[in-house]
Order: structure tokens, then sequence, then C-alpha cells
């Protein structure tokens, strides 16, 4: 960016233009003076000081104006060297003066610190040219003071320029001008006609995708196209433009010339070539071409068929790129969703949901679920990791769920190359399970059970055979004879109901 020196810092100019140009449209050239940080333009076009500060040993103060001897609105009737009188705009008062250069032609604009200039191209040799601009700052009634100087590149063609963007959906990296097959591409064309030159003609696109399926002729700026084999293609793309030719029908009432039109004009005219034009202070030049950025190479192929047929003129464009077509994942399902069903599971784990995700084409090596709201616009959990699925390309992806509710799923799978994804809707109800403790509690009272039930039935079965031993009277009379322990009489009982049963049964 050209830049300039100036009472309390360095002056900017940026500098453009919407080339490249097709020959026979119009050109628009830009400019914006950019001010120091502690300068601002106000709108009646003076220069004030932003804030208070100190430049060499002098004080300046915040609303004050920068050049102090700026003319007042009443003393406004300025006539620049070589031009008609500058005249105001309304209230405003346009403090610079623009004077630009280009095929031996000045073009003189008086405006605010952003400007333009727009010319047209008609009988311009087809090239590459530069443009000049000189910057002059109107202080006082017939004193202009030059602060800088930029320049600008621009080009005028006969092809017509526009650019060609490739886009899939799904595509990982949109900038490898690889694709996957069996999914469509799209091709996108922007014409480059900033000045409307093509508006009324009829362009026609001729495309060849490379792969042996045909030529598709459109009026569409977009196509789109798919590969159904793997491998390196070349699509290209020749554009015709039918024009009308403006001599043929000349409108009633035109001006017998020309002259330039600017976007936010108050002054201008085309003026003769004097002297050469110094500045105040040293300056640098950059030049600076604006051009259109393409998404892919673009070639020219120039065609000789004639410009003109009667009252159309024709004009053409090419373009042309190398893409790859591959094999990737080509699409994702999720064909199952199931609440955990192992007994002994945690109690986080009890709120586990497992997911059977399948895929089609090449094996994936990452695979991230999204968790989201009912709605599938606030996302809630999002966890990713690496996968090695198998052959036949199927997971089961376990998430938990802390909430009950409906809940939107979302699964990516992806490698390398490419990318799928799948959408899911599940209701979640968490109480629907036994908690961990309550099922502990279960299983310790079963257990219990059980236990009491085994020794019964293996005490009775014991008990059940057991016969008693005889014993003599007389010699186990005691001084207690009267007296029998417990274990006997425990055993006397037991022994007296067996006889009894064994009676009944008899």
């Amino acid at each position: 960016m050209p830049k300039s020196r100036n009472l309390g810092g360095q002056l900017k100019f940026d500098v453009g233009n919407d080339a490249p140009t097709l020959t026979g449209a119009k050109i628009t050239f830009t400019i914006d003076i950019v001010f120091p940080h502690n300068q601002k333009l106000l709108p009646d076009g003076r220069v004030v000081w932003a804030k208070n500060c100190t430049i060499n040993g002098t004080q300046f103060h915040e609303g004050e104006p920068v050049y102090t001897k700026e003319n007042s609105a009443d003393e406004w009737n300025a006539v620049f060297p070589n031009a008609p009188l500058l005249s105001k705009q309304g209230d405003k008062q346009p403090p610079y003066v623009f004077v630009w250069k280009t095929w031996g032609k000045y073009w003189q604009v008086c405006d605010g610190p952003s400007s333009s200039l727009t010319i047209g191209t008609d009988d311009v040799p087809l090239g590459s040219y530069v443009m000049d601009v000189v910057i002059y700052h109107y202080r006082q009634k017939d004193k202009f003071i030059p602060i800088g100087y930029a320049s600008t590149q621009f080009s005028i063609t006969d092809q017509i320029p526009f650019a060609v963007s490739l886009t899939q959906v799904n595509d990982k990296d949109e900038g490898d001008q690889k694709f996957i097959q069996n999914r469509a591409v799209a091709f996108s064309i922007t014409l480059h006609d900033p000045s409307q030159y093509l508006s009324k003609s009829d362009v026609i696109f001729n495309w060849n995708f490379g792969d042996g399926s045909g030529t598709v002729i459109s009026r569409e700026l977009t196509v789109t196209h798919t590969y159904i084999a793997a491998g390196t293609f070349k699509p290209q793309v020749v554009v015709q433009a039918a024009i009308p030719d403006s001599s043929c029908a000349t409108p009633p009432n035109l001006p017998t010339g020309t002259r330039p039109t600017t976007n936010t004009l108050t002054s201008e005219s085309l003026i003769r070539p004097t002297e050469d034009i110094t500045t105040a202070a040293d300056m640098e030049a950059k030049v600076k071409g604006d051009h259109i950025e393409n998404q892919a190479h673009v070639s020219i192929i120039k065609r000789q068929a004639p410009n003109k047929n009667g009252c159309v003129i024709y004009r053409y464009g090419s373009f042309s790129t190398n893409i790859e077509i591959i094999e990737g994942i080509e699409s994702v399902q999720i064909v199952q969703v199931a609440v955990a069903d192992d007994f002994l599971l945690t109690e986080m784990e009890q709120n586990a949901v497992d997911f059977t995700v399948s895929c089609q084409g090449s094996l994936p090596t990452e695979v991230c679920t999204v968790v989201s709201d009912a709605d599938c616009h606030v996302p809630v959990t999002t966890i990713c990791s690496a996968v090695s699925p198998t052959s036949d390309c199927q997971l089961i992806l376990r998430h938990f769920f802390n909430d009950s509710g409906i809940f939107c799923v979302n699964v990516s799978m992806m490698n390398d190359d490419s990318l799928a994804v799948a959408n899911a809707r599940v209701n979640i109800n968490i109480g629907s399970r036994l908690t961990s403790a309550g099922a502990a509690a279960l299983l310790l009272g079963i257990l219990t059970v059980v236990s009491v039930v085994g020794a019964v039935a293996f005490a009775y079965k014991r008990l059940k055979g057991y016969q008693r031993l005889t014993e003599d009277p007389a010699a186990c009379q005691s001084k207690d004879a009267g007296v029998s322990s417990m274990p006997v009489l425990f055993w006397s009982l037991m022994n007296q109901k067996t006889a009894d049963q064994k009676k009944g049964v008899v």
C-alpha cells in the first residue's frame, strides 16, 4: 500500500481495480485514503485530531483541525490548474482531488477520502496497463497540496473472465481436488462481470466431464455430475457469449462524446497533460491489481471464430482442471438402537444405549458421536475415537445418558479422504431399570432364602433315619434322674414325632 508522510503520521492509499476486464466493458478504479490512528475525517470534510497527542514537542488536542489553514465553506470557489471550477455538492466540501492517468489521458475527480473512477474500454488494444493517480489536498483557495501517489495494474482481454468451483456434499478437504465416486459433484461458474456488460447476452456453457459420458450444454451457472468409476479425469467447459452490438442501433438523444463517471462524483473533467507533478514528500508506490482467485486452474483456449456476426459480438472463455475420483465412505446407517441388557452393570452403565452402525464403501478410521437436544440444535455431548470396524463395516457404539427424554444422535464416520453422516432420534427412560443398589438387595434376599431352605432340607434328611439307643433304667438312675438335659429332650420330641408319622402311614 503506497504511503506518504503527513503531519501526525503516514497517510496510506489503498488503490485497486476490478480487472480483468472484457474488451468493450467498463472498468472501475477505487482509492481509499487511510489516515493515521490519531486523525479522523469529519462529515464536513475537515481532518481533526482523534485524541490528544504530542508530536515533535507540539501538543495537539482532540477535535482540533490538523490543517489550520483549511478554507471555509464560504470560500469554496477553487480552480484546479487546467481544469474547470471545482464546486461543492450540497453542504459537503470535497477536500481531495484525484488525478488519474493512463493511455496518455487524464481524469480529474474531486471527492472525499474514498473515491472511484469508471471508464470504458472500447477500441482499447488488448493488454496490460498501469493506472497512476496523484492525490491533492485542498487547503486554501487555489492552493492544492500533493499528498501522495499510487498506481494499480489492470488488463483488457477478449476472453470471458470467470471462475469455477467444484464442491461435493461432505467433502472433507475441499481444496485437494479429490471426490468420492457415486456421489454428485457440483460445478459452479461465477462470471466476472462487475459492469454488467454481459447482462443482456446469451451465455452458453458447454461441459465435458472427461469420463466419456458425453457433452452437456447448459445455460445454468451450476451443473452436477456423478462419476461412477474411480480414477483421474479432466473436466472442462467452454463459455460462449453472444453480445448485442450497441453500434448497430444507436439510441436517440445520446451525447456525441462520452465521459468517464464516478460513483461519488463532485467534480470531474478530462484535462491535458501539463508539466510533471511532484509531491511534497517522499512517497513509495506499490502496484496493486485485483484479480479473481479461481478454485481450480484456468486454461485459456483462443477461438478463431469471427468476433462479429451482424449485430452480435461473440466472446469465448474456457476452463479445465484435473480431479481424482476415489472410493470413500459412501453412506452410514444406524441399523439398531438397543438398551444394554447385561444384568450386573454399574450405576452409570444402567443408562447405556448401544447403537449398531453400518457403512458402505471404504472403511472408516474415526467415528464421532454427537448427542443433541430433540431438535438437533444444541449439542449435549461429543465423543470421537479411533475405530477398527469389521470387514463388513459394522460397529456397536455405546453411549451413556444421564437424563430421560428425546435426544438427537449424530454419527459421523471418516477416514483420510471421505466423511459420511447418519442421524437418529431416541427416547431414553433411565427410570425403567433397577438401580445397582436395588439389584444387589434383591440378589442378597434371594441368596438368604435359598440358604435357609437348603439347611432345613439337609437337617430333615439326616434326622429322618435316626434310631435312638436303649439304655438300662437302673443304671441311669441317680439323684438327678428326674431332670433331663435339653439335647435329650429335643431328640425325644423329634423321635416321637417320627414314630407318630410312621404309625399314620401304616
